[in-house]
């Protein structure tokens, strides 16, 4: 019993991780960087165009990139184990998107102490603990 739990408890960071890094992969792609946009106008370099463009191309090949490799590692979730450890890696990415639309809107980490504390917030926050418990019953 106490083995299944460390498995469990191991087995969540290790999909917690690679959850929130395939999202983040995926959805800092669809933005594009202010910055970038702001020196494109201002510039009359065609050298730094060129390299702005190539950023962008690069940035959609990325996102192109990230869903084929949500999409792989939701096929092989649900593949190699089953319905339920799948529904424990989309539950960790949804709980994670307002964070990461946040970080990316306010340009650092999420600090909550600046974020507003509305009924979203505590949904999202608690959204991947409730993943544990369905990782457990969906692996035993």
């Amino acid at each position: 019993m106490l083995v299944n739990i460390l498995i469990t408890i191991v087995f969540f960071l290790i999909l917690m991780y690679a959850s929130v890094n395939l999202l983040g992969l995926l959805v800092r792609g669809l933005f594009t960087n202010p910055e970038l946009d702001k020196l494109e106008k201002e510039t009359e370099h065609d050298f730094l165009k060129k390299e702005i463009a190539k950023s962008k191309k690069a940035d959609k090949a990325i996102n192109i990139i990230a869903l084929v490799l949500i999409i792989a590692f939701s096929y092989a979730l649900f593949h190699f184990w089953n319905i339920g450890v799948l529904a424990v890696a989309l539950i960790i990415m949804a709980g994670r998107l307002p964070d990461l639309l946040w970080e990316i809107k306010h340009g650092r980490k999420v600090d909550p102490d600046l974020m507003k504390k509305n009924a979203l917030y505590y949904i999202t926050s608690f959204l991947p603990w409730v993943g544990l418990p369905l990782l457990y019953f969906s692996l035993y």
